[in-house]
Order: structure tokens, then C-alpha cells, then sequence
């Protein structure tokens, strides 16, 4: 035997009948090869587009001009307008529930704060075990098929800001507003997993730093709120309780619907007691939406949860077709309604949000009839922008989500942001 397997190797007569029997895996390993590298260029010209399939938009085309910023950011761009990206990862996400019984890790970029969030300074550092450069996933398996999106956990550990100086630069852009003459409120959504913190796994990495800083947050929130804070964690579990269903989705970062009524009341509330006349908020029945962590993991599942509409007796939009409002951008989205029936907030109004108020664009405008809609992390790459629109407006909304806030309150709260908006809020006074 082993000289059969020495002549098979090293004679000339061996070797033919040796490559007579592998010959057929060459044409397979290079089929599998094209397809490979071509399969993506030929699935465009098929027609088939990129899909964001992670919590963010997918990212845009950067410029030359960015310098050595252009080599990572389109390397990003490229990875998330690769066709056929989406169905690569389900494959694997199937793949691996079948082999080894569980979803596939993907973790998020070790050390420093979660991709997206400025490093700001260092005064916070992390307080339990869990090293610095720790590898969190990007989305944690709960218990009953609840999904929890990782920076819940990564970004309270990982924060850069202490809790005293994010309320302070709170309390800094609060001053340049209503100096100027204008209203401010800041509302904080709660993270899911301060809202459904049942359905948590019993243990993962960072449950000490992240539940350390989180008690910490929300006891300084009761204890002393900021000026023109809107509190939305009391009415969310309020609805919760009455209700004895979770206001938030299993495989979503997010409020269902109701969630969304409950967000859009307290802020309508808030501005105006008066603009609740005319309004009613109708039950209809039960319906499904996408769960945008199941897509994340590559295993896309539809939350089932119960429907509710927004309805405002005389309202109309101006321009366009639906009250329903564009999410957010990084380009200032200015919507217009009249009324000859429920009333209208008429001092007109920006509105700086994220995911949160995307998910509730199917009631919120309805109740301004000048609202304007801008994406709070534009502040990171253009100061300006948001400074502009705040000094065309006569009330600023700030919606900042918990673990953002957390970790260092968001890139409105930036040196580069409060400087840009106090200079040209001072120039522009109402």
C-alpha cells in the first residue's frame, strides 16, 4: 500500500490516472471561484440591490477630499453595497442554527466607544471586569427569543464622558437655546433593555459596568432631571402595566406602535396641553413589522404586535401626500399642515432625533404645523448644519437614545456642536 501511494505521487506512470481522478474538482473549485468574485457584480446587473441590514442607514460614497478618513469609510461603503451581502448572511445565520444551535457571533470593533460615537474625553472608565478592548456582540440572545441590540451593554462600559459632564453639556446646550430666546426640551428613550429587562440573558459580557452606569443614570435623572427634561420611562412602563404586554419588540431595538403613541403624547403634551383636543388613538388589531435585530443576525422575523393609529379630526398635510413624515437624515426635512379641526403647535419647531423618532414617523408630525426633522449624529461631521436649523427655529426638541446618552450624550454635545449652535444662536436671537 505504501508504495502505491509513493508511485502515485513521484512515477510518470501513476501520475495520469492520479489526475484523471481529481480532474473533475478543478472545473467545480473554479466555478465556485468566479462565482466568488463575479457573483456580485452579476447579481447587480440582474437587478439586484444592497439592503440595510444593520441598525443604520447604509453608508454613503465618501470623497477623495477626506484624506486618509476616505481608505475605512469606503471600505465600510463598499462591505454594505455589496448585492447579495444580505443573503450571505442568512445563509451563514441558517448555517450555523443548524450546525451548532445557535445564531453566528458578530461583535462589535474591540476597544473604545461603539462605531458611531466620538471619543470625547476619558474621565469615565469601566468598572467591573470586562476588559477595556472587549469583543461585544453586536446582538445578545435573550430568553424566549428575545434579541437585545449589543451597545445597550457596549456603550455604557465602554463610555467616555462621566455622567456628571454629559449633564453639564446637556445644561450648556439648554443655556444657548433659551438665551437666545427659544424653548428647549430633552426627552431620553429608554433602551430596551432597561424596558424589558426580564427577557435578558442571565449572564453576559458587561452586565456589571453596564447595570452600574445605567442605575446610575436613571437615579440622577429622578434625583435632579435637567431643565426642560420630558420624562418617557414613567408613561412607557405606565402603558406597559396597563396593558401586560411589552411596549417594545422581541427582535426589534425598538417601540411597537404603541410605544410610539406614548412618545408622541408626552412630547404634544408637553408643548401644549391644548393639542391633545381633536385626537384620538384607534386600536387596530393585530399586524406584524420586521424585526430589525432577527435581520441583523441574518434571520429575519416579523414581531407580531398590535396595532395603533393616530388620528387628528381636520389635519392635513402641505406639499405632500401622507401625515406620515421621512425619517430622519442629515439633510434638514422641513414638513408643513393645516387644520380646520384639531389644533396645530404653530412656533415652529426642530426636532433632533434618531431611530427612535424614525420609528414613530407615522404620528409624530401630525401635530406641528412647522416642524422640522433632522438627524441629531449629523453634529458629528457638519456642526454647522444643525446649528443652522436650530437658529431657524423658535423650540428645539432633542430625542437622544439611553445608551448614546449614556455614553457621552451624543455628537450634539460635542465641543465643535455646543460652540457652532451658542455662536449662532447668539447671532440669531428670536
Amino acid at each position: 500500500m505504501s508504495k502505491d501511494i509513493r508511485d502515485e505521487t513521484a512515477t510518470p506512470a501513476a501520475a495520469p490516472g492520479h489526475r484523471r481522478h481529481r480532474a473533475p474538482r478543478r472545473p467545480v473549485a473554479a466555478l465556485l471561484a468566479l462565482l466568488f468574485f463575479f457573483g456580485p457584480a452579476l447579481a447587480f446587473v440582474l437587478g439586484v440591490r444592497p439592503e440595510a441590514i444593520e441598525n443604520r442607514p447604509l453608508a454613503d460614497l465618501p470623497s477623495p477630499t477626506e484624506g486618509w478618513d476616505f481608505f475605512p469609510a469606503f471600505s465600510t461603503w463598499s462591505t454594505d453595497h455589496l448585492p447579495l451581502r444580505a443573503q450571505a448572511v442568512r445563509f451563514n445565520a441558517e448555517l450555523s442554527q443548524r450546525v451548532f444551535g445557535e445564531a453566528p457571533s458578530y461583535g462589535t470593533d474591540p476597544g473604545g466607544p461603539a462605531t458611531g460615537i466620538p471619543s470625547g474625553d476619558s474621565s469615565a472608565t469601566q468598572t467591573d471586569g470586562a476588559p477595556a478592548a472587549a469583543q461585544y456582540p453586536r446582538v445578545l440572545e435573550g430568553q424566549d427569543g428575545w434579541l437585545y441590540f449589543g451597545p445597550d451593554v457596549a456603550e455604557p462600559c465602554q463610555a467616555t464622558r462621566s455622567l456628571d459632564e454629559v449633564f453639564h453639556r446637556v445644561d450648556r446646550l439648554r443655556s444657548a437655546v433659551e438665551a437666545s430666546g427659544r424653548t428647549f426640551v430633552v426627552t431620553v428613550a429608554p433602551d430596551k433593555s432597561t424596558m424589558v429587562a426580564g427577557s435578558l440573558p442571565d449572564t453576559y459580557l458587561g452586565q456589571d459596568c453596564a447595570t452600574e452606569r445605567r442605575t446610575a443614570f436613571w437615579e440622577t435623572l429622578r434625583a435632579t432631571p435637567p431643565t426642560g427634561y420630558l420624562d418617557l420611562r414613567g408613561p412607557l412602563e405606565a402603558a406597559q402595566e396597563a396593558t401586560g404586554d411589552p411596549i417594545y419588540r422581541p427582535t426589534d431595538t425598538h417601540w411597537g406602535p404603541r410605544g410610539a403613541a406614548v412618545y408622541t403624547e408626552q412630547l404634544a403634551t408637553r408643548l401644549d396641553s391644548a393639542l391633545m383636543d381633536g385626537t384620538r388613538f384607534v386600536e387596530t388589531g393585530p399586524t406584524s413589522q420586521p424585526g430589525d435585530l432577527a435581520d441583523m443576525l441574518g434571520l429575519p422575523h416579523d414581531d407580531p404586535v398590535e396595532g395603533v393609529e393616530l388620528r387628528r379630526d381636520g389635519v392635513t398635510p402641505v406639499g405632500r401626500d401622507s401625515l406620515e413624515v421621512s425619517e430622519l437624515s442629515d439633510r434638514p426635512d422641513r414638513v408643513l399642515n393645516e387644520t380646520n379641526g384639531a389644533p396645530l403647535f404653530q412656533p415652529r419647531t426642530v426636532l433632533l432625533g434618531d431611530s427612535f423618532t424614525n420609528a414613530s414617523t407615522a404620528m409624530i408630525g401630525q401635530f406641528f404645523a412647522d416642524l422640522t426633522l433632522l438627524h441629531n449624529e449629523v453634529a458629528a461631521d457638519s456642526p454647522q448644519t444643525v446649528a443652522d436649523a436650530l437658529a431657524e427655529s423658535d423650540v428645539v426638541v432633542y430625542e437622544i437614545v439611553e445608551r448614546v446618552f449614556i455614553a457621552d450624550g451624543g455628537p450634539l454635545l460635542d465641543d465643535a456642536s455646543l460652540s457652532a449652535i451658542e455662536s449662532t444662536l447668539a447671532a440669531n436671537p428670536r
